[in-house]
């Protein structure tokens, strides 16, 4: 480029000489953009200020809020494909959905901003579309299109086993589905961000920046309608602070002194037996007692959202969540 400038060729003719020689229009414009000519001196090389460290913070911010848009929309839709696929002898709780609010937090934050990072994205790469030859950004490409081409080797291998195995469910293949479903995506977004800009059509760019975030709020409102919002977490709280009452009080009656060897008394404040009462809230007030025989009983309170309980050592009467236990 020195030489030819120095030799008096226009930019032009340079261009042309170069196309030939598998030279990209990138490469080209990008060339051509790093060197001036000076009637008095000749060729004079443009400035060429390093912002690696830059691009490494972006590109790793972008890939991260991806990443966490995926992995985050993934664990919702297999909670949900748990919840509605249900198989005989499951053991899933419904209160188990609780956990899944965290992936619904994380794809609130994470979603918008994914989508601002990809626009400033491909702001920038229409403005320098050298800035796709990053080596921080190929290099984490690269290890995206590799970590989702493995995941869908990996799904492909164990749904074969699964049935090699006669243990294929229509819970497990619709699991199955949402993998790959969800490392396509994965493999097409990056493989979309290593085309060159005149190569990737209109519609390629719309499925690599709605796709991913489509699905992102989709399985995000059929989340809050399956799981709750904040007004089914409050119920969820409550009862969880009436379950933590109701058992410090049961095992403060299997010490008390009112019980210490003699039968049960067919009346009794569960509270006179409270061993921590500073661990009590005010529902532990709301807690029914009943003598069931000379040394069994049975505490009962209402609780607000009862098909969201574990009921592992205790029963549902309706609102009422029971728990039974004996004195030694």
């Amino acid at each position: 480029m020195r030489d030819a400038l120095n030799k008096g060729f226009s930019k032009d003719d340079i261009r042309t000489s170069l196309s030939p020689s598998d030279w990209t229009a990138i490469e080209i414009d990008t060339a051509l953009k790093s060197w001036s000519y000076d009637e008095t001196i000749g060729a004079v090389p443009q400035p060429q200020r390093s912002t690696s460290a830059w691009d490494a913070v972006f590109y790793a911010l972008l890939f991260a809020a991806f990443g966490m848009v995926i992995g985050n929309t993934l664990i919702l839709l297999l909670g949900l494909i748990t919840l509605w696929i249900p198989e005989v002898g499951d053991s899933f709780s419904r209160s188990g959905l609780r956990s899944l609010r965290w992936s619904m937090a994380a794809l609130i934050i994470f979603t918008p901003v994914f989508l601002w990072l990809h626009r400033k994205d491909e702001r920038g790469s229409s403005a320098n579309p050298a800035s796709k030859y990053s080596s921080v950004r190929r290099w984490l490409t690269a290890i995206a299109i590799f970590a989702a081409a493995m995941t869908l080797l990996c799904d492909a291998i164990y749904l074969i086993y699964r049935f090699l195995d006669g243990d294929l469910t229509a819970r497990f293949i619709a699991k199955s589905c949402a993998v790959a479903l969800l490392s396509l995506v994965v493999i097409q977004y990056f493989y979309q961000g290593r085309q060159l800009q005149e190569n990737i059509s209109r519609l390629d760019s719309l499925f690599a920046t709605w796709i991913p975030s489509g699905l992102a709020t989709l399985v995000l409102a059929l989340s809050f309608w399956t799981v709750g919002g904040p007004m089914q977490g409050q119920l969820e709280r409550r009862d969880q602070l009436r379950i933590s009452d109701i058992n410090q009080l049961q095992k403060g009656i299997t010490f008390c002194k009112a019980t210490r060897k003699k039968d049960l008394p067919e009346e009794l404040d569960p509270m006179s037996c409270a061993r921590n009462p500073n661990l009590l809230t005010g529902y532990a007030s709301q807690v029914i007692y009943k003598k069931l025989s000379a040394k069994q009983f049975q505490l009962c309170i209402e609780v607000e959202a009862p098909e969201r309980l574990r009921t592992y050592n205790a029963e549902l009467k309706g609102n009422l969540y029971c728990v039974t236990d004996k004195i030694r």
